[in-house]
């Protein structure tokens, strides 16, 4: 009889990880440009100017026929470290800079944000808000990436979700941090700076945080099974680790998406078995093979997105809007004869709107420049960009095209504007 080890058997729970979705949720470019005139410039001014006036972001919208698209954006008061003018929407922020031509700095600087991503795919959100660059009379010189979100979302069993994920994490960062909630693990954070890298919680995120209930339609699930997790994987990388890999181009940061993706996977963060032990004793878990080894680079657009971010909205204001009118009608006594317990109806709350807008001081003419400004500042709807000098040139006053110096050919962005109908 001999004394031989057991053959081996792999007595572990089956793996049930599966990738629902992978691709770049975040992207800001750094451009040089060369403008043609300053036309863009003035409008810009003039918006920020009326920003500060009102007290409000100021709205205007851009039609892109070509891509059946229409940008709606809101100039704020105020620059943004060191750049001039700042608009945002929800699917662009972009900061100009004043110079005509770039020096040793870019002069525009663009935020490619999620839902815009998600909608339409990584190279038509660059190239429509390219366009609209051309369109307001831009010569784009060059275009560098100057950060870049990969991510992944994993449906994975919930038992591998727990505190213990964060003692089998190997990295080359020297900061990490996880995050609980009631003693459960909600997230776990990995670098500072330059790059960083985090696991959480994404079904938890849109419902307490984010609100983005159009992910599911990404996912393609309606909701997430009891005994399951949405993890998200998430990577940010700046401009120096992107260098440092080679990638100085959009078109090289396009082209390299995976390899980005490995390096970060493989190199820089992996989760492995027997913590403590040396690196050739230790395994690396079957779900985040799966990690490493099935990023899609470019996710496939879903254009419904934006249909279902505008319902969540509507359904989120709607709800609050029920909540005050209910509020309000709890603590009316303006006669102070009203029955406690009388029932209320619906025509009833539309009398405490109405009174509502009594009490604000708010006329018909307020209420709708004031749900033009929010339709611009919550990029839902067709905004009507009003400037100060609107009144002016429908009047005939001297602010009108020549006055300001806008050529003929500069009417049709005015027109796309709401400056001029």
């Amino acid at each position: 009889m001999t004394i031989s080890p057991p053959s081996k058997v792999n007595t572990g729970l089956p793996l049930e990880a599966e990738i629902l979705t992978s691709g770049v949720d975040s992207l800001n470019l750094s451009l040089g440009v060369k403008w043609k005139n300053t036309f863009f410039h003035e409008l810009l001014e003039m918006g920020k100017a009326e920003a500060k006036r009102t007290g409000h972001p100021h709205p205007f919208f851009h039609n892109i026929p070509e891509m059946d698209e229409q940008l709606v954006f809101a100039t704020l008061p105020n620059g943004s470290k060191g750049y001039n003018w700042l608009i945002s929407g929800n699917q662009y922020s972009v900061k100009f800079g004043k110079a005509i031509i770039p020096n040793s700095r870019p002069n525009v600087f663009i935020e490619i944000r999620s839902e815009m991503l998600w909608q339409s795919g990584i190279q038509k959100s660059i190239d429509l808000i390219l366009l609209f660059l051309q369109k307001v009379h831009a010569e784009i010189l060059s275009i560098k990436p100057s950060r870049i979100d990969l991510c992944m979302d994993l449906l994975i069993p919930g038992y591998e979700w727990n505190l213990d994920l964060f003692n089998k994490m190997v990295t080359r960062a020297r900061r990490r941090a996880h995050y609980t909630e009631n003693q459960a693990l909600t997230g776990v954070h990995v670098g500072k700076g330059v790059m960083s890298g985090r696991l959480y919680d994404k079904a938890k995120e849109i419902e307490t945080v984010s609100h983005k209930t159009w992910m599911y339609d990404v996912w393609g699930i309606p909701e997430v099974p009891e005994d399951k997790k949405v993890v998200r994987v998430e990577f940010q990388l700046l401009r120096e680790p992107l260098k440092d890999l080679g990638i100085d181009t959009m078109e090289d940061c396009i082209g390299a998406l995976d390899n980005i993706w490995a390096y970060c996977t493989q190199k820089w963060l992996k989760f492995q078995t027997r913590p403590g032990k040396h690196h050739t004793q230790r395994k690396t878990l079957p779900w985040w093979k799966m990690v490493q080894n099935k990023y899609l680079g470019v996710s496939e657009p879903v254009p419904a997105i934006r249909a279902k971010a505008v319902r969540a909205t509507q359904f989120q204001l709607a709800s609050q809007v029920v909540g005050l009118a209910i509020a309000l009608a709890s603590v009316d006594d303006e006669f102070g004869i009203t029955p406690l317990f009388e029932e209320v109806s619906q025509e009833g709350l539309v009398k405490v709107f109405r009174k509502a807008l009594r009490i604000a001081g708010k006329n018909s003419l307020e209420l709708k420049d004031a749900v033009n400004r929010k339709r611009a500042k919550n990029h839902r709807g067709k905004a009507k960009y009003q400037v100060a000098n609107y009144n002016r040139l429908a009047a005939g006053l001297p602010a009108d095209m020549l006055t300001l110096g806008i050529e003929d050919d500069h009417t049709w962005i005015l027109y796309d504007m709401g400056v001029i109908k």
